[in-house]
């Protein structure tokens, strides 16, 4: 299993900054669509928090085949929790703006993508050693 952890570490330090990345560019689509043109959720905004949210999990697959599998470990324990979190981050939006009565739709995924893009700072910088 050792032979896989360069591939293993690549892709999970190149999927944390792609995550990054496309969770302030959703965060600031987000903003367009909700606060600025007052608009509800579309179909493709939804779309990409779902494979988001999705990429996320493989994210924290990938982390967890490496600190279970492999044995390797992060610089600090606490980005373990970091990595649930950002695993749970965009589900919990996602069941908020499901569920509620008065559809608070856009904002709850602006909230989600924040809470999403500090998580996955805060991770950034307690993975690596």
């Amino acid at each position: 299993m050792a032979q896989w952890y360069p591939f293993l570490q690549s892709a999970h330090y190149w999927g944390s900054r792609l995550g990054l990345l496309v969770a302030v560019g959703l965060f600031g689509v987000g903003f367009f669509i909700g606060v600025l043109r007052k608009r509800d959720v579309t179909r493709w905004y939804r779309r990409a928090t779902y494979t988001v949210a999705g990429a996320m999990v493989v994210q924290g697959l990938t982390g967890a085949l490496m600190y279970f599998a492999i044995g390797t470990r992060p610089a600090e324990e606490v980005h373990l929790i970091y990595g649930l979190g950002a695993m749970l981050a965009l589900p919990f939006f996602i069941f908020v703006e499901i569920t509620a009565r008065k559809r608070p739709a856009m904002g709850s995924y602006i909230w989600g993508f924040a809470v999403l893009a500090g998580i996955l700072i805060r991770s950034i910088t307690t993975g690596a050693s």
